[in-house]
């Protein structure tokens, strides 16, 4: 049996590009959480985070910081209308939502504004679950690539439904292990990112 201890310590190896892969979605989610802290800048942040984790899963990444810093750049308007427009978007349905549960209205009035209420909020929500993501692989106008994360979301019920799945457990991860979080969005967002570019690459043309 031949043993070649050179092939342990060869940086083409396996095992240590495995390795270099988990410290650079470590030093990602440390990134990611940096940036974020304003607050406002946390939607460039996210399609930054994306403009590493995209290329990695056809190991195509170049170096983290790198990365991260010329994505955070280049979309950084188009990636803050997005999140601004989230935020205010989601904070006025949850708004409409409690006025529809608690004036006096109409029961089967309410019923239906219920309804159509809840089912904007899983559009709106779906739609969010894409837009950064989107942002990285394909430029285009905000007015397109909302419309074109919209047609993804509800057009692709199996890879919204797994990408959501996905983020979910990044959900249950957190809540036992809080401390780790940003590693967790780095690792689970870095998953989704298959997902994603397999539908991408299916339906849309990348643009250089």
């Amino acid at each position: 049996m031949n043993f070649n201890i050179n092939g342990i310590f060869n940086p083409e190896n396996r095992f240590w590009s495995f390795i270099d892969k988990i410290v650079n979605l470590c030093l990602l989610g440390i990134l990611w959480a940096l940036f974020s802290l304003p607050v406002v800048t946390a939607g460039a942040s996210t399609t930054a985070l994306f403009g590493y984790t995209l290329p990695l899963t056809e190991d195509e990444e170049g170096y983290v910081w790198q990365t991260f810093i010329r994505t955070f750049r280049k979309h950084f308007v188009k990636s803050t209308v997005f999140w601004i427009g989230i935020l205010a978007g989601g904070g006025f349905l949850v708004y409409d939502l409690y006025c529809c549960l608690h004036l006096n209205v109409p029961g089967a009035l309410r019923i239906v504004a219920f309804a159509v209420l809840v089912c904007l909020m899983i559009v709106f929500s779906l739609t969010a679950v894409w837009l950064f993501p989107l942002t990285v692989y394909e430029d285009g106008t905000i007015r397109q690539t909302l419309s074109r994360a919209v047609v993804l979301a509800v057009g692709n019920p199996g890879m919204t439904v797994a990408i959501v799945s996905l983020y979910a457990l990044f959900g249950i991860a957190v809540y036992y292990i809080p401390v780790l979080f940003m590693v967790w969005f780095a690792f689970f967002s870095y998953l989704t990112s298959y997902f994603y570019r397999a539908t991408f690459r299916k339906y849309l043309q990348k643009e250089d």
